[in-house]
């Protein structure tokens, strides 16, 4: 009974870290600032008051101008699919 206790347990946990693990992968959703559009990087400070630079292949939304709002995924501590959000 013991051993099949100690089982159940160690599954548990394995299903319960792989999944930590993936929803971390998934990204959060955050916004922030243009401060910069360059030709080939968007700048973007967040509400978190961190400065992200975004390569312009992974920017969703065309013709961004400093001081519009957007919203972005940051994954892996980069932020991606950024896009214009409405006010």
């Amino acid at each position: 009974m013991h051993r099949k206790l100690m089982k159940t347990l160690t599954c548990a946990l394995a299903v319960l870290f792989v999944v930590s693990t993936l929803a971390l992968a998934a990204g959060q959703k955050a916004s922030g600032t243009v401060t910069a559009v360059q030709k080939e990087v968007v700048v973007v400070k967040g509400a978190d008051g961190k400065t992200y630079e975004i390569v312009a292949e992974k920017v969703v939304t065309e013709n961004l101008k400093t001081g519009d709002f957007v919203e972005y995924e940051i994954v892996e501590g980069k932020a991606l699919n950024v896009k214009k959000k409405a006010k």
